[in-house]
C-alpha cells in the first residue's frame, strides 16, 4: 500500500472515530410488495402484442366499464351501437346503462326476407360501433376470439368501425394450443357456433404492389376492454 492511500485510510479512520453524535438511521417502512399472478402476467403479454398491431388495450374495474365506454361513444359521436345480448356480455347492465345515456341499442339480427332484409341492412350500415364480448383472448399474438350464435351477431364486430370488445382474466389464454387443449371433451362448445372468429388487431388488406389499407374488410379500430 502506497504511504498516499494509507494517509486517506488513516484520515478516514479517524473522522469515523471522532463522530460521536451522527443522526440514528431513518426508520423507513416500505409497502409490501404485491405478487404478480400469472392472469398479470398474461394481461400485460396480450397488451403488448396488440399494441403492435395497433389495437387499444384498456384495463378498468368492472363497475367503471359502464363509464369507461360510454366515454369511448362520445369521443366518437356514437348515438347507436351494434351489440351483443346483454347476457352474453361480462359487465351486467352495461347495455341499460348506454341506454338511460341515451344511446340506442341497435338489434344486428337480419331478416332473411325482403325487403325487410334490404332495410334492416341499410339500417345497420349506419352504425360504426360494436360492442361484444369475447371467449378467449390469446396472449402470445394479441387475438380475440369471438363465437357467433344467436344473441352474437357477427355484424357487431366486422361491419362497424370502432368494435369493443370486453373479456376478463378468465378468457385469458397463453396461446391458441393453451385454450383449445382447454377446449378438449367440448366438442358441443365447438359444433354449436356457426362461425369462429380470430381478431389481430384492426383489418388490414394489401393489393398487389403491396399498399396497405387498413379497414376494409373489418374495423379500422379494435378496443380490447379487459374486465380487471
Amino acid at each position: 500500500m502506497t504511504d498516499s492511500h494509507s494517509k486517506i485510510l488513516a484520515s478516514i479512520r479517524k473522522s469515523l472515530a471522532s463522530a460521536h453524535r451522527l443522526p440514528p438511521a431513518p426508520s423507513v417502512t416500505l409497502p409490501p410488495r404485491l405478487p404478480i399472478t400469472h392472469d398479470v402476467l398474461l394481461a400485460r403479454q396480450f397488451a403488448d402484442e396488440l399494441h403492435k398491431l395497433d389495437g387499444t388495450f384498456i384495463a378498468e374495474a368492472a363497475e367503471k366499464i359502464p363509464a369507461r365506454v360510454m366515454q369511448l361513444l362520445r369521443e366518437r359521436n356514437a348515438e347507436a351501437v351494434l351489440a351483443w345480448d346483454a347476457r352474453h356480455l361480462p359487465v351486467p347492465g352495461l347495455l341499460d346503462y348506454l341506454q338511460q345515456e341515451g344511446i340506442r341499442i341497435m338489434d344486428a339480427d337480419v331478416p332473411r326476407g325482403e325487403p325487410n332484409r334490404s332495410h334492416k341492412l341499410a339500417g345497420i350500415e349506419k352504425i360504426t360501433i360494436g360492442i361484444t364480448g369475447a371467449d378467449a383472448a390469446l396472449a402470445d399474438t394479441g387475438t380475440l376470439a369471438l363465437r357467433s350464435g344467436p344473441g352474437r351477431p357477427r355484424l357487431a364486430s366486422l361491419s362497424v368501425r370502432t368494435h369493443i370488445a370486453l373479456f376478463t382474466p378468465e378468457q385469458l389464454h397463453a396461446s391458441w394450443a393453451d385454450w383449445w387443449a382447454e377446449l378438449s371433451g367440448r366438442a358441443e362448445w365447438v359444433s354449436a357456433a356457426s362461425n369462429l372468429t380470430l381478431i389481430s388487431g384492426p383489418s388490414r388488406t394489401a393489393d398487389i404492389e403491396m399498399t396497405l389499407t387498413v379497414g376494409v374488410h373489418g374495423p379500422r379500430e379494435v378496443v380490447a376492454l379487459y374486465v380487471d
